[in-house]
């Protein structure tokens, strides 16, 4: 039996490590006092609140939904860094780094769990190994964010060679850091711990969405098959998720109520974007106007609607909480009933079956209106069918981080126009276009200057 664990100590040593050595620097400072000796110790970390929260709320500020009506030509701060697709977010090398530092730190509270249950005190070996299982398909939802930001968009000719994150397992800081890894290599990680995580999940997670279940395994394989361009997989574990977890599409009314995420039944897998307490945002008004008048996505997350024509930049925000009766209409950062039966109808499109893709698109379409105003999508040109369901994403998920990384596919795809930024006066103050390198991020310059010998990215 090891000694007991003490992660007050672990804090302390990470606080230091910028001043050791710099083959061991993650940028990362795990929190908390816990002592992790019991089954129930490591179950109750696995309910860590920073966990619920680990999804990346900056994903916002990169897409093109996003405006900044107020922004000026002097950009000076993390949020103005990531909306003009600057090459670093920050431009201190001794603050902790956006995005890196917070999703490693997730990593480290899943691999503390990994590493150390089997020598955990009490419990049975079965539910060891649940919450082993938990923890790695926690784990593969981080890496799969962090190969998709700091690595190319997965292309079978060049995964191999191109670079990505390190692949970092150990929680022990005398470990030397692992080198990046290919994003080849990272995709085999995540899939391989998706694998074999689902034998021992949990089959039902409707007490608990934010934890691991075999449904929510299958669905973040769909999520990983899609960005690898790997279709007919993508739509084969997207079915499985339905058919082993919930499969239900909450309607949308302008007097709907929605439960916690924690039990929401349309939820998966569940994840907060970030802090639970973040404001309302600027949606652009390509944005806004590509809604239906009736869709009733509008006045559930939109203030001031007006008449609708949406003509003035910053007027109408975006409120995740809902505006009209629910506190609890949340976006879910995770994964939902309806990303899968996107994904479903998406597959279905790129393989010319247009009538199966409709289908599936209109499971969840009908759902987002009054039935006196709902009208059915119905097309044989697959081209348009995909165009519209990609269309849907974006009205679906406009603000739960999806949008970048459908952005980075498509790119990839040659299927996306250039966006360009615009400061209050609507002159044009950055741009990115389709092939640029910015749809990959620089490493961050804190985690660099202690690791000089990794290739940057352009």
């Amino acid at each position: 039996m090891k000694k007991h664990k003490y992660i007050k100590s672990i804090l302390v040593i990470f606080l230091l490590l910028p001043f050791l050595s710099c083959d061991n620097y993650l940028d990362i400072e795990p929190k908390g006092k816990q002592l992790l000796e019991s089954v129930r110790d490591y179950n109750l970390w696995l309910d860590n609140q920073s966990l619920r929260q680990s999804s990346i709320y900056g994903l916002i500020y990169f897409s093109d939904v996003l405006d900044m009506p107020t922004i000026d030509d002097l950009i000076d701060n993390y949020s103005e860094y990531s909306y003009t697709w600057a090459p670093q977010l920050a431009s201190d090398p001794f603050t902790s780094s956006p995005i890196w530092a917070s999703a490693y730190n997730s990593i480290y509270y899943y691999n503390a769990v990994i590493n150390q249950i089997d020598d955990a005190i009490e419990g049975t070996q079965e539910e060891k190994n649940k919450l082993k299982a938990e923890a790695l398909l926690g784990r593969a939802l981080v890496y799969l964010d962090l190969t998709n930001l700091y690595g190319k968009m997965y292309n079978e000719t060049t995964a191999a060679t191109d670079l990505a994150v390190p692949f970092v397992t150990s929680i022990d800081i005398t470990d030397p850091t692992p080198n990046r890894s290919t994003v080849e290599k990272m995709y085999d990680h995540i899939i391989g711990d998706i694998n074999s995580a689902i034998p021992y999940l949990p089959a039902d997670n409707s007490q608990n969405r934010f934890r691991g279940s075999v449904a929510a395994a299958y669905a973040l394989l769909a999520r990983t098959y899609l960005y690898m361009g790997k279709y007919d997989l993508a739509a084969q574990n997207a079915q499985l998720a339905l058919d082993k977890g919930p499969n239900e599409i909450l309607q949308h009314t302008t007097s709907s109520t929605f439960k916690d995420l924690k039990v929401r039944p349309d939820a998966i897998y569940s994840r907060v974007g970030g802090s639970l307490y973040y404001g309302s945002v600027s949606p652009t008004l390509d944005l806004l106007r590509s809604y239906n008048r009736y869709d009733q996505r509008l006045p559930l997350h939109y203030t001031t609607l007006g008449d609708y024509s949406f003509t003035v930049r910053g007027r109408t925000k975006y409120s995740p909480y809902g505006t009209v009766a629910s506190s609890t209409a949340y976006p879910n950062w995770g994964i939902d009933v309806a990303e899968m039966r996107l994904i479903l109808a998406e597959v279905a499109a790129r393989n010319n079956e247009t009538v199966i893709a409709c289908d599936h698109l209109d499971l969840l379409r009908k759902k987002r209106f009054a039935t006196a105003n709902y009208q059915r999508f119905d097309s044989n040109d697959s081209e348009a069918v995909l165009a519209k369901i990609i269309q849907e994403r974006i009205l679906e998920f406009p603000f739960c981080g999806l949008r970048w990384f459908d952005m980075k596919r498509l790119a990839a795809q040659g299927k996306m126009t250039t966006v360009n930024r615009y400061n209050g006066l609507g002159n044009i103050i950055a741009t990115l276009q389709p092939n640029s390198d910015r749809y990959t991020l620089q490493i961050p310059i804190q985690v660099m200057m202690y690791n000089p010998e990794w290739e940057q990215n352009p």
